[in-house]
Order: C-alpha cells, then structure tokens, then sequence
C-alpha cells in the first residue's frame, strides 16, 4: 500500500482545493459535495493539513477553506506525511516491526528500491502538476471524484453499519 486511506481522502480534498480558483473559499459541505468524501469525516481528515498550514480555514460568515501555498508548492509527500509521519518511508512490506538493512525482512531488498521509488514519486508530485495532467485528459465532474468499482470505503466512512456481536446487540454508531 503506497499510503492509508485516510492520506486518499486528504489528497482528493486538497486537489479539489487546487482546482478552485485561487482566493475563492470553500466550505466542507461543497468539497465533501464535490469529491464524494463523507463531511464529518472530511473534516476531521483536513484537521491535521490545516495545523501544517498546507490548508488554511477562516471560521464566520464568508469563510471556509484554501490551500495554504500555492498548488505548485505542495507535494503530495507533504500531504501525506502530515496524516502518516514517516510510515510511507519506515513501513515494512511484511508488516514487521523489525525491518532495516542490519535485520531486513525476505523482501527488504526487492522492497526497499520500489519503496525509495514512491517516495521519490510523492515528493516530486505536486498538486499543481497533478491538477495540469487531470484537467488535461478529462473534464472534472463529481463522477470523477468517485472511488473505483468494487471499493465502498466511502459509504462506511459515511454511514457506520450496524454490527451485532454474538452476545448482544451493539451498535458502532
């Protein structure tokens, strides 16, 4: 896994942020609205990029929510590390606690390049190059903004489903 779910929805947020022209606000309702990303949650995600100053918020009448640097100024490792830490870089393929060079797991040497390969890819990738590659081959709509077939992490994320343990009923909500 390149980063965790929690990183996709912060990079869709922050892309559509990019989209929007600059100084224009946006409240969490349309960019929950515009990406197909659940509110609540969408706003407990932005929390982290707003402390790093990657996004700014203005609270009162009016305000909502801009990029805190201009598109071009922001990689999507910055995005990522400001929900992750360091676990894109220090994550062992096989999950294990103990994986470096002095005690590397059976794939530490096949995984480590590929792994120093997306860092690379995270941190040369900005949203403003991003935003120039998606504008440039399809138009964007709310359609665009939906996961692909087969993935419904966003409906859970948005509506909790019940879950009864064998014992009682209990509600995750």
């Amino acid at each position: 896994m390149l980063y965790d779910h929690t990183s996709e929805l912060a990079v869709r947020a922050v892309l559509y942020l990019a989209i929007r022209p600059p100084g224009q606000l946006s409240t969490i309702r349309e960019i929950a609205r515009g990406t197909a990303l659940p509110g609540p949650y969408l706003a407990k995600v932005l929390r982290p990029l707003i402390r790093v100053g990657l996004v700014r918020a203005f609270r009162g009448p009016g305000g909502g929510l801009e990029l805190g640097r201009a598109p071009g100024e922001i990689s999507l490792l910055s995005v990522v590390q400001a929900l992750d830490g360091e676990a894109v870089r220090d994550t062992c393929v096989l999950g294990l606690r103990r994986c470096c060079a002095d005690s590397p797991c059976p794939l530490h040497q096949r995984w480590f390049p590929l792994q120093q390969q997306m860092q690379k890819l995270l941190e040369e990738t900005t949203l403003d190059s991003l935003v120039h590659d998606l504008t440039a081959t399809t138009p964007l709509t709310p359609a665009s903004w939906m996961p692909a077939s087969g993935s419904a992490t966003h409906v859970r994320a948005a509506r909790p489903e019940k879950r009864r343990c064998r014992h009682a009923r209990v509600s995750t909500e």
